[in-house]
């Protein structure tokens, strides 16, 4: 292939348009899959050289002002306001579309700047605030590392910006590159930079990433015609539509912010290496949410927004996304609880992280599990909201679970520890989730129609029998046949075989018990259409 041929392919890559929710979900699970084992090669490389050790609890906590600024000026705005502002301006006008965006890009972008600048000023001030238990000298090295890491919101509000520009125009496949790009760079900071200059190469290795983040997405932007323009206005009108509607979900987001900067605050008067322990545990469960969860829900958005004035569609393409979420995260969960600690052995355990920190974070991994369906179905019930331009309801169901969340916490830590964190983090989630779906219901969000919930609750039920039945099963393979051991080959082995017996007793029983969704899930595959077409055309 030419160097002109790998050129061509790559502009049509980064500029592939995605049609359908299942194409667009498939393009950002598939991402989301690649990212999460870089996210995983991460973590490895900080439990390696680091261990669950108080400098790592120093490189949790830093991240606590950054994200709450980014929530605070960019999160909210994106995803309940921007996308359905810009959307809504680009079918009068692209020019008008475009001046917009950059309005609000260089207004929001000025403001990070200016909040960046105090918190460098003040940082020794906020540090002991984040992490009172921490002694002097560790508070003293959080404020060195939110000093580098407030430039991370900056490059990465620009970013998110132009990934809510490039969404718009359903270009999916570039905007889910550049989280991967992300983590190469902070796995590349953890092996240069950490060398070069120390544990504070750390904070550098976030700054890098997310450097790396802002490029991948610039080569796309010529294609859509876009030209980012310095057109800063802080009482413009677009700033104002953008905030009145994302003001409720930015206060919710910032809500949910300050319920884990809470938690960094009573972790660290915990042991050391607990705060850490807990994260660990948390990216870990994250990682299906993010593959199967959070790529159907993004991908629903754009098309939700479209069908928001027609009720019977909204509310199909509301169920039918529910079903494909639920098809895999239920049985992932499952699997998750029972394999807890091999998962744990198998991406954690080298270096400095000690069994001891094996078997902690094992048991907060099968905390988190039974969260994992709560949390995972939040991303799309919060935009089926949107979808229809409310985002009070999520905000008072959000706030309500997270201040829940911040008492439960402070209850059971004195009892229970880091586990009783995890344990109030579950069951805040689904009281968030209980909270959204009864709103739902009550508020006329989507149809009432008795024969379509009892349809959908009668697959939720199924779904939830065959992957006990499937966890079950292969628990007993794991119990009676499996060998302890925390060599990484026995264990991945191990993690293969219960999968497989996992997958086929959840496919076996799933095609006799649900045969109907079962099957128009995997006929609605792209990938198995793909194979189809090709194999048509072979034999025509």
């Amino acid at each position: 292939m030419t160097m002109l041929s790998l050129k061509r392919l790559f502009q049509k890559l980064i500029n592939f348009e995605s049609k359908t929710i299942s194409g667009g979900a498939f393009i950002i699970a598939f991402f989301y899959l690649l990212n999460g084992g870089l996210a995983l090669l991460r973590n490895g490389l900080l439990a390696s050289y680091f261990g669950a050790s108080r400098m790592l609890d120093i490189y949790w906590a830093s991240f606590r002002i950054p994200d709450l600024i980014y929530v605070i000026f960019i999160s909210g705005a994106l995803s309940a306001g921007f996308i359905p502002l810009f959307a809504e301006k680009l079918n009068r006008s692209k020019e008008e579309a475009v001046k917009m965006a950059n309005n609000i890009l260089s207004t929001i972008i000025v403001l990070l700047f200016i909040v960046a600048v105090l918190v460098l000023i003040f940082a020794p001030i906020i540090a002991p605030l984040i992490v009172p238990g921490f002694d002097k000298e560790a508070q003293n090295q959080v404020a060195k590392f939110l000093r580098i890491m407030m430039f991370q919101p900056i490059i990465l509000g620009v970013s998110a910006i132009l990934s809510g520009v490039l969404q718009t125009f359903r270009r999916f496949f570039i905007t889910s590159l550049s989280p991967i790009f992300y983590n190469l760079g902070i796995i590349l900071g953890i092996i240069f930079l950490t060398k070069i200059f120390g544990p504070i190469g750390l904070a550098l290795s976030v700054l890098l990433g997310a450097f790396l983040h802002l490029a991948i997405l610039l080569p796309s932007l010529k294609n859509i015609d876009f030209k980012i323009k310095f057109l800063p206005s802080f009482k413009s009108e677009n700033i104002r539509q953008l905030f009145s509607i994302a003001g409720p979900r930015t206060l919710s987001l910032i809500s949910t912010q300050i319920n884990f900067l809470v938690i960094t605050i009573i972790a660290s008067n915990l042991e050391k290496g607990k705060l850490a322990i807990f994260n660990f545990a948390n990216d870990l469960q994250s990682l299906p949410q993010n593959i199967f969860a959070i790529s159907f829900a993004i991908s629903a958005f754009p098309i939700l927004s479209s069908l928001a004035l027609d009720n019977q569609r909204f509310t199909e393409t509301v169920i039918k996304t529910l079903k494909n979420i639920l098809l895999f995260l239920i049985p992932i969960a499952a699997f998750y609880f029972v394999f807890q600690k091999q998962l744990v052995l198998l991406t954690l355990r080298y270096g400095h992280f000690d069994l001891k920190a094996v078997n902690e974070t094992a048991l907060i991994l099968g905390i988190l599990s039974f969260g994992m369906i709560a949390s995972g179905l939040l991303p799309l019930l919060i935009r089926v909201f949107f979808a229809k331009k409310d985002a009070i309801r999520p905000f008072i169901a959000g706030i309500t679970a997270n201040v829940f969340n911040i008492l439960l916490s402070l209850i059971l830590v004195s009892r229970c520890g880091i586990k009783g964190i995890a344990f109030a983090f579950v069951v805040s989630n689904y009281l968030n989730l209980g909270l959204l779906i009864f709103m739902l219901y009550r508020k006329n969000i989507v149809e009432k129609a008795k024969n379509i919930w009892l349809s959908f609750g009668n697959l939720v039920f199924k779904i939830l029998l065959i992957s006990f039945l499937s966890a079950i099963l292969s628990g007993l393979y794991l119990k009676f046949l499996a060998v302890n051991s925390t060599a990484f080959t026995i264990n991945l082995v191990q993690i293969i075989i219960g999968g497989i017996i996992f997958a086929l007793v959840y496919f076996v029983l799933s095609y006799f018990l649900m045969k109907e969704e079962f099957l128009n899930f995997w006929s609605n595959n792209p990938l198995l259409k793909r194979f189809n077409h090709f194999q048509n055309e072979k034999h025509s």
